[in-house]
């Protein structure tokens, strides 16, 4: 009995911290209790799933177990990491789209959360949560926890060059989402800029700084409703991504062990 209720929570330290930082469970409008309710209720679930209970955990020393507490929770906050880029990319999207509007300097509190974002950060996140709800990737992200058993068993999981790679690849890849969803905003932006130069040349009396202002919002307001469609088809391709992402890195943590 005793080793059982070790495994339970070796696999619920590994799903809290998974889901501390996984999109959704971890917002700050939902409730810290209830992340370790569900926490619990997965490892209850995996639990009778694992494929074999090979380690003897109750032949560990103190120190061992918490060598491997601290696997566990680093392999948790490592796959609750990947849905997260989700988040980062949208965000970086709309500093990108506030920076050419003219709005860096507008924050407000987005819902369910305590600290104030820009607006179209806001508006991109809450577009990639409503995506990733209605593709229900978030129960792919669940199934694909309970499935790294079978290739990442507990105690097992080391860091390796090619894991390294994989890593850094998939957080360049948020930095190019992010660039072509904010795309046509930056071209436009671009276009408008080099016309207001032509037009503060030719004529020199008009504060082209203040004009400029009106012109860029109204035309970016104007191309944001324009290419809504096209930013939420770059998310949701994105999001696409993540479950491969998540397998992939979860199989390289277990080839280096």
């Amino acid at each position: 009995m005793e080793q059982l209720f070790l495994y339970w929570f070796l696999i619920f330290t590994r799903a809290g911290a998974m889901l501390s930082i996984l999109p959704v469970f971890s917002a700050a409008a939902v409730p810290i209790r209830m992340r370790i309710m569900l926490g619990g209720l997965l490892a209850t679930v995996i639990l009778p799933t694992l494929p074999s209970l090979g380690l003897d955990i109750s032949t560990l020393s103190l120190l061992e177990l918490v060598g491997l507490l601290i696997s566990e929770v680093v392999i948790g906050l490592m796959l609750g990491y990947l849905g997260r880029l989700v988040l980062f990319s949208a965000a970086l999207a709309g500093n990108i789209i506030n920076t050419q509007l003219g709005l860096e300097m507008g924050s407000t509190l987005a819902p369910g959360e305590d600290q104030p974002m820009e607006v179209m950060g806001i508006v991109l996140q809450l577009l990639a949560i409503m995506l990733l709800l209605s593709l229900d990737l978030h129960h792919a992200l669940l199934a694909g926890f309970q499935q790294s058993y079978s290739v990442l068993p507990i105690g097992g999981g080391r860091l390796s060059n090619e894991l390294f790679d994989q890593v850094t690849q998939t957080a360049g890849r948020t930095f190019l989402v992010a660039v072509k969803i904010a795309a046509p905003i930056i071209a436009v932006g671009i276009v408008v800029n080099v016309l207001l130069c032509m037009l503060a040349r030719a004529v020199p009396q008009m504060n082209v700084f203040m004009e400029g202002f009106g012109i860029r919002l109204l035309i970016g307001i104007t191309l944001l409703g324009a290419m809504f469609n096209m930013m939420a088809m770059e998310i949701a391709n994105y999001i696409g991504q993540v479950p491969e992402d998540f397998v992939t890195v979860v199989r390289l943590l277990g080839q280096g062990s």
